[in-house]
């Protein structure tokens, strides 16, 4: 499976339900986050300013809402150990994207 296609499954899980992801941080480190895309968890967003101009999307990136610590965090999809939720469980996930 191509990374785009892995991110698109995320991204459709996690606008659905709440996920426990586990990944490697840059720093080398291991991280379990519980995340989620569902607008219930969302913060109500400010309007963007004047000239805003967003950010290119990376293909290999997946933003999400930290449930926990209450606030938008990301996570590289190839860095990604599993990813877990009552929709969905992908333990090995290097493994799908052939990593």
């Amino acid at each position: 499976m191509k990374v785009s296609e892995m991110k698109k499954e995320m991204v459709k899980v996690l606008k659905e339900s709440v996920a426990t992801v586990t990944f490697k941080k840059k720093d080398g480190t291991e991280r379990v986050m519980e995340c989620t895309l569902q607008t219930e968890f969302l913060p109500i967003q400010k309007p963007k300013p004047e000239g805003f101009v967003a950010k290119k999307a990376n293909d290999e990136v997946v933003a999400v809402f930290d449930t926990e610590a209450k606030g938008f965090r990301s996570f590289r999809i190839d860095s990604v150990l599993s990813f877990f939720s009552n929709k969905v469980a992908m333990p090995d996930v290097r493994s799908l994207i052939g990593g």
